[in-house]
C-alpha cells in the first residue's frame, strides 16, 4: 500500500523507525505521538492480524490521521501519550 503525503506531515526517518520496531504481522503497536499518521501508516499497512493504536492531543492531528489510516487496523485516539497506561 503507497503512502500519500498530505502535506500535514510528512515523516522523518522512516525507513530507520520501521527498521528499528521490525513490524510483526501479528504485533500490537502504539503510537504516542500520531502527528499526521506518517509513521503509523507505515506501521498499520504492515499488518494483518495486528493492531496500532495512535495517539495525539491535537484534535486536526486526530482528524488528519484518522483519514490516512482509514481502512487499516488502526484505532485514532484524540488523547496525550502523557496519559497512556
Amino acid at each position: 500500500m503507497e503512502q500519500s503525503n498530505s502535506g500535514y506531515h510528512r515523516p522523518v526517518l522512516l525507513e530507520e523507525t520501521l527498521a528499528a520496531l521490525d513490524v510483526r504481522p501479528d504485533g500490537v503497536y502504539l503510537d504516542g505521538t500520531a502527528g499526521g499518521g506518517g509513521h503509523a501508516f507505515a506501521v498499520a499497512s504492515r499488518l494483518k492480524e495486528g493492531r496500532l493504536i495512535a495517539l495525539d492531543q491535537d484534535p486536526d492531528a486526530v482528524e488528519e490521521a484518522t483519514a490516512r489510516l482509514k481502512g487499516l487496523p488502526a484505532t485514532v485516539v484524540h488523547a496525550n501519550f502523557a496519559d497512556m497506561q
